[in-house]
């Protein structure tokens, strides 16, 4: 797929007219509107536009619903910049200083949550590197990591997930087991589950794939060809190895335990190690196995083959019907969104985005960092589409659909991590 950059032509401020799409040579700071790249939808807007200063304004002819007015020898080549705003152009300023101020926090709470889910990496590496060895202490270090995440769940205010960025790095081996143990706590909150039953499903979360440590990296990092039937026969007893070691060298709690051992089960009995059917695998065990399976699909071993959230959601849903139950499942899509963190979308005024988070009670209003190239990138803007009716999503992309200096600007991660936080008050729920 082949995408263009667009094309402007400078035109005479007073050559405007309503359908035309335009940039604004001003910095985000200094005009009323959400962006500096946009169609003029009404007068109102016109007016606004001829009252900031600009002489010359550039204009794509190629997405405007319209073309610039002739310039007659009659008509003014700009309009007077009035000396006070008017009560319209003072509401606009007000709702925009607003929106600046959600930015801020929302990039706020980002950076909060950036220290401390590199802070919960590595508590998981110093468990990794001790498990054996002060096994005690690493079981009580992970609940310890537990019990912060779920006080801070637990909050009367609503959850934002977030799409992480890749400062972990080097840490990267463990945003699986962050994810699922992350993510399963949000559902467990939203199945309305006790605290003491949340905290059990972290725990599992982080030490689902324990058993994986007995099993060779050769297999588990294998990239070019498919896995034979010994070495998938060899893998899937990582669950048997987990059960082993959270029995005997971890002493986990028996819900925990269970996670560990049957969070491949599906049930329809086509899952391992069991081939366990509906009656027999526990909510518990059910709510991360549909973390893991979105989580898989999202970050393959193999990163060319990982799905963008969109697909994977779509796919768990669509396709996973049969192995999971309809309430967690169907709760889970709603929390994660139409459009997960992390997913690359095409605006209706035809800007690119990528979502950066998801308020789990209002799943459909996602917040959108957009692509501007009148903004630098560290200045960002995030859209909040419970602040914008007149916004929707149109499509969504693959990364390697973007052009090159979309894909630069909004850089999409090649690893997806989530982590949460306490979303602001943004209205009316949908």
């Amino acid at each position: 797929m082949i995408m263009t950059r667009k094309k402007y032509v400078e035109i005479d401020v007073a050559q405007l007219d309503v359908g035309l799409y335009i940039t604004l040579d001003l910095s985000w700071t200094e005009h009323p509107f959400i962006t500096s790249s946009f169609k003029i939808k009404d007068q109102e807007q016109l007016d606004i536009i001829r009252r900031l200063g600009l002489k010359k304004i550039r204009f794509c002819p190629a997405i405007s619903s319209s073309k610039p007015l002739e310039l007659t020898a009659e008509k003014p080549a700009a309009a007077p910049v009035a000396k006070e705003i008017n009560p319209m152009e003072e509401a606009v300023m007000t709702a925009k200083k607003a929106r600046i101020e959600r930015l801020l926090h929302h990039k706020d709470s980002v950076v909060k949550c950036e220290e401390q889910l590199l802070e919960a990496a590595g508590v998981l590496k110093k468990i990794d590197q001790e498990l054996y060895s002060r096994s005690e202490e690493c079981v009580a270090a992970a609940g310890e990591l537990i019990n912060k995440m779920v006080d801070s769940l637990l909050t009367d205010k609503d959850v934002a997930i977030h799409a992480m960025n890749d400062k972990i790095g080097s840490e990267e081996v463990y945003h699986h087991s962050l994810n699922v143990a992350i993510l399963s706590m949000i559902l467990a909150k939203e199945l309305e589950l006790p605290k003491e039953v949340i905290r059990l499903i972290g725990l599992g979360g982080i030490f689902h794939d324990i058993g994986k440590s007995k099993i060779p990296s050769k297999i588990l990092r294998k990239k070019d060809d498919a896995l034979t039937e010994s070495e998938e026969k060899f893998l899937k007893l990582h669950t048997v190895y987990g059960q082993q070691i959270a029995e005997k060298d971890l002493k986990l709690p028996k819900p925990v335990v269970d996670i560990i051992l049957h969070h491949h089960e599906r049930l329809d009995g086509s899952g391992y190690p069991d081939g366990l059917k509906k009656p027999a695998i526990h909510l518990v065990t059910q709510i991360v196995a549909i973390v893991n399976a979105f989580d898989n699909l999202c970050n393959h071993i193999d990163p060319s083959k990982s799905l963008t959230p969109y697909e994977a959601i779509s796919t768990v849903f669509t396709k996973c019907r049969t192995f999971y139950d309809a309430k967690p499942l169907g709760v889970f899509v709603k929390c994660m969104g139409v459009y997960p963190p992390g997913t690359i979308v095409k605006l209706s005024d035809d800007h690119w985005g990528i979502v950066v988070s998801v308020n789990t009670k209002s799943p459909l209003k996602p917040n959108v960092l957009i692509y501007d190239p009148e903004v630098p990138k560290q200045e960002a803007i995030i859209i909040d589409f419970n602040e914008e009716p007149d916004l929707s999503i149109t499509k969504t992309y693959h990364p390697t659909q973007l052009p090159e200096e979309v894909f630069g600007y909004l850089s999409p991660r090649s690893r997806l991590t989530f982590h949460f936080d306490e979303a602001p008050d943004s209205g009316t729920r949908q």
